[in-house]
């Protein structure tokens, strides 16, 4: 009998990704744990701040946000957390981590959508960047020769090869992050080593 993801899953061309969304492959395994209690760890907590896609320039967007939380309650990957502001632990806004869970560029884009005050503006699927994935070559277990077979960030990509390869340098073989990279955190996520070896930081 077929597992209740292989029921939901669908082949999805790379060239059809910005059209269909990853959802559609990644809905059965996020929304099966849509109803699970998320544990924050504190180290994820003191990582790198990303917003949801479409989120304002930093200091814009902390003045619009209002905390109201329905980004984070439509989000269906659940990627969309509430979090203490560290200069106001009495404010909370919207965080993304990508360890604990991904974007997943929504087909609907639902967070954008549902922002009351425009902190998410409304921008096109292709403009979309939340922040931009870089790898730790020592940590990374195909750079450092403990497993080079390993190629789950590369594989787990929804954008494909104009976000992330496989490349070799100084007869080593490992992940690179190319231009197209959007820093949704699949690779993140997926990412088997801890800490992780690759990690989405904010743009610059």
């Amino acid at each position: 009998m077929k597992s209740e993801m292989e029921k939901n899953e669908k082949k999805i061309e790379r060239k059809d990704f910005f059209r269909e969304g990853p959802l559609s492959l990644l809905r059965a395994f996020f929304e099966g744990s849509k109803n699970e209690e998320t544990t924050i760890h504190k180290s994820s907590m003191d990582g790198p701040i990303l917003r949801p896609p479409g989120a304002k320039m930093e200091v814009d967007f902390l003045n619009l946000c209002k905390g109201s939380g329905l980004c984070a309650e439509v989000c269906p990957a659940n990627a969309i957390l509430l979090l203490p502001e560290e200069s106001d632990t009495s404010r909370f806004t919207p965080r993304i981590i990508p360890s604990e869970s991904a974007c997943v560029l929504c087909d609907d884009l639902s967070c954008m959508k549902s922002c009351p005050t425009s902190a998410l503006k409304m921008i096109d699927i292709h403009q979309i960047s939340i922040g931009i994935a870089k790898v730790e070559k020592e940590t990374c277990i195909s750079w450092n020769g403990k497993d080079e077979s390993c190629k789950a960030c590369v594989t787990c990509c929804p954008v494909g090869e104009n976000a992330i390869k496989i490349k070799s340098e100084s007869e080593k073989i490992g992940p690179t992050i190319a231009q197209g990279c959007i820093g949704c955190g699949l690779c993140e996520y997926y990412c088997p080593v801890y800490p992780k070896a690759i990690q989405v930081f904010p743009n610059e």
